[in-house]
């Protein structure tokens, strides 16, 4: 099923809709401020276990945490460091994923023991109102989705290959297969794992579109 939002102004009947199902234990294929992302609640393993599934994902590979803020992401990560805590707020929120080092809050949930965690704090009104009106305490769990031929993903194409496997997929729009930058904050040294969509003059990166908007 496909929900059209408005891509700046989400309607927030919309919104309560989205936040009731995943509490449930529902999936959603939700747009963010790269690509389009399977999201379910870190409180639903059985969720949790159905998105690697959907996916195709092996259990051992890392799902990410979208989280409200760095204060939520603290939950998850051990004791984020100063100076680390000030380049995430530097860079939140945004298109980018921090790997951080696992809290013992981890090992409580249907995601099985990790030694580290991806934080991700979206730049997207509608992660931002799931989060402020829909009164969720903890974060949602995700991984990235697109068509994997092409450069652009439509919803149309997610609602053909995913509909029948989630309770929704809640369009804004296409979108360009831009994914986050993900940066490794586990040692004395800040790194990029992988570049992406997002700057970090800091390290000296800019991808190659960033100039060109």
């Amino acid at each position: 099923m496909l929900i059209k939002i408005h891509p700046q102004n989400p309607e927030r009947r919309i919104v309560k809709q989205i936040v009731e199902g995943l509490k449930q234990g529902k999936i959603y294929i939700l747009p963010t401020d790269t690509v389009y992302a399977f999201v379910c609640s870190l409180d639903q393993p059985k969720a949790i276990s159905m998105l690697y599934k959907i996916k195709k994902m092996d259990e051992k590979q890392y799902l990410s945490l979208l989280c409200k803020d760095i204060s939520m992401a603290g939950v998850y990560a051990k004791n984020i460091p100063d100076f680390v805590f000030k380049f995430m707020k530097n860079y939140t929120p945004g298109p980018y994923t921090f790997i951080l080092p696992a809290s013992k809050e981890m090992d409580r949930r249907g995601m099985g023991k990790r030694k580290e965690v991806g934080i991700r704090i979206v730049d997207h009104p509608l992660h931002k109102m799931i989060f402020e009106y829909g009164e969720l305490e903890q974060p949602l769990v995700s991984t990235s989705v697109r068509d994997v031929d092409e450069f652009i993903t439509y919803p149309e194409s997610l609602e053909k290959l995913y509909g029948h496997q989630v309770e929704a997929i809640i369009d804004d729009g296409p979108k360009k297969n831009l994914y986050s930058t993900i940066i490794d904050c586990t040692s004395d040294e800040i790194t990029i794992v992988r570049e992406g969509k997002g700057p970090v003059p800091e390290l000296g990166y800019y991808p190659p579109e960033f100039e060109q908007e």
